[in-house]
Formats: structure tokens, C-alpha cells, sequence
């Protein structure tokens, strides 16, 4: 069974150094590395900015490119409803529930949960608890910083 690894932010492959006095952030390509050794997909979407992504698709090794899906600020801006219209929606939403349609995920849009008050209630896609809408037992979700990686299996695929 394909094994596929996704992260809503590109901080799990970052890495902060110090060279003469300044701190700058780098792609700690390793974690990048070390992702396509363990899945066979990585699906990478955030608001980092497509330069970030472009950087990231000209350092991957020929042989572990095919295995990343890569989507930027462009990509999520393409959602974005003018002022006017804007809602309280987040573009991200639309923009995941894409990326994950794309990449035959299977997920749900909406889902009931129990309340406090034992009454069901229904729970509209949002991107920032995705692992309580994908329902893939493929999927793992991965969060991190400074080149630590950190997994998990969504919620919803243990329903």
C-alpha cells in the first residue's frame, strides 16, 4: 500500500544557523530526504512563498522529485475571493480540499460529532485539523521544526 506523508507548513524542513553574528533560516534538505526514503508520496502546501518551493524542486535529486507534490502561495491564492464577496472562509480550505482530491485522498467535507450537550453537531472542512477529516489510511500527517519530524496518523482514519 502506497504510503503518503503530508505538511501543511514548511517548518518541519527548516533549520535555523548562525554564520559571523547572522541567523538566517535554510531548507534543511535532509528531512527532505529523509521524507522520500519513508513515503512514497509527500504532499507539501503552504503560504511559503513559491520561491521557497522553487528552491526546494531545483535541490531534490532526480530520483526523489517524482515522489513530491508541492503547492505554494500561488496556489493558494487562486482561491482567494475578492473583498467584497470575502467570507469568513479560509482559501486554504479549498485549496486543501483540492490538493487532497487530486491526489485521490479520500476525505470528508463534513462530519458530525458529538456535543457536549450529547447532540450531533456538524463540523465543516477546515485545513488547520485535517487529521480529523482525512479518512485515508495512507496518510500521515507531518509537523516538526528545526529539522525534527514528528508523525501522526489522522484521527479520522482510526473511525
Amino acid at each position: 500500500m502506497e504510503k503518503i506523508a503530508i505538511l501543511t507548513s514548511t517548518s518541519p524542513l527548516r533549520k535555523t544557523t548562525t554564520r559571523g553574528g547572522a541567523t538566517k533560516q535554510r531548507l534543511n534538505m535532509q528531512a527532505c530526504f529523509d521524507l522520500a526514503d519513508r513515503f512514497d508520496v509527500v504532499i507539501i502546501g503552504s503560504l511559503a512563498h513559491d520561491q521557497v518551493f522553487e528552491y526546494l524542486e531545483r535541490h531534490l535529486s532526480r530520483e526523489v522529485r517524482p515522489k513530491f507534490r508541492l503547492y505554494g502561495r500561488a496556489f493558494f491564492h487562486s482561491f482567494s475571493t475578492p473583498e467584497v464577496l470575502r467570507t469568513t472562509d479560509d482559501p486554504r480550505d479549498a485549496g486543501w480540499q483540492r490538493i487532497l482530491s487530486e491526489n485521490n485522498i479520500e476525505f470528508e467535507v463534513l462530519r458530525s460529532r458529538l456535543g457536549a450537550d450529547n447532540r450531533y453537531r456538524q463540523e465543516k472542512f477546515e485545513w488547520r485539523n485535517l487529521g480529523t477529516f482525512v479518512t485515508d489510511p495512507r496518510v500521515t500527517l507531518v509537523t516538526g521544526g528545526e529539522g525534527q519530524l514528528f508523525y501522526e496518523t489522522p484521527s479520522a482514519a482510526n473511525r
